[in-house]
């Protein structure tokens, strides 16, 4: 995304080193707290076992539904729709994710479409990472029909 312009903000809980599980690291810019008090033009949620955690902290979920409700793009990879489920931005909206938490989608209302990537408004969906070319290109285009770069 920073390829394409924009400008990246990583939001967490914490200023903590967070490791992934390949040993990659990375220290957010904002905490949680920070950030509710700004506005963002699109939120990523990653994958893996993160938003599990993540839908615990109920900031966490309110500045996801704070932002799904007034328009902004919302995009949420592998696990990533837990946290949408939890911010409950999910029903009678077609969306994807990985197959464990198929179920849970269907069950927060959704219309769940085994795809690559689903675009249902401002709710870009995406299963694995192997459909991460797929998931950026859709975000950059639902940017670009909204008049960004």
């Amino acid at each position: 995304f920073k390829e394409e312009g924009a400008e990246v903000k990583v939001v967490a809980p914490t200023r903590d080193v967070y490791r992934g599980k390949h040993g990659l690291s990375i220290v957010p810019d904002l905490t949680i707290d920070e950030a509710l008090t700004m506005d963002f033009d699109i939120v990523i949620i990653p994958g893996g076992w993160a938003p599990d955690r993540l839908r615990r902290d109920s900031r966490v979920v309110e500045f996801v539904k704070k932002h799904g409700q007034r328009g902004a793009i919302i995009g949420a990879i592998c696990h990533g729709p837990q946290l949408l489920i939890s911010a409950k931005l999910l029903n009678g909206k077609k969306a994807t994710c990985v197959s464990g938490i198929k179920d849970d989608v269907i069950n927060a209302g959704a219309i769940f479409i085994d795809a690559p990537v689903v675009v249902d408004g401002n709710i870009i969906t995406s299963r694995v990472p192997d459909d991460l070319p797929s998931f950026c290109k859709a975000i950059i285009a639902e940017v670009t029909k909204l008049g960004g770069k």
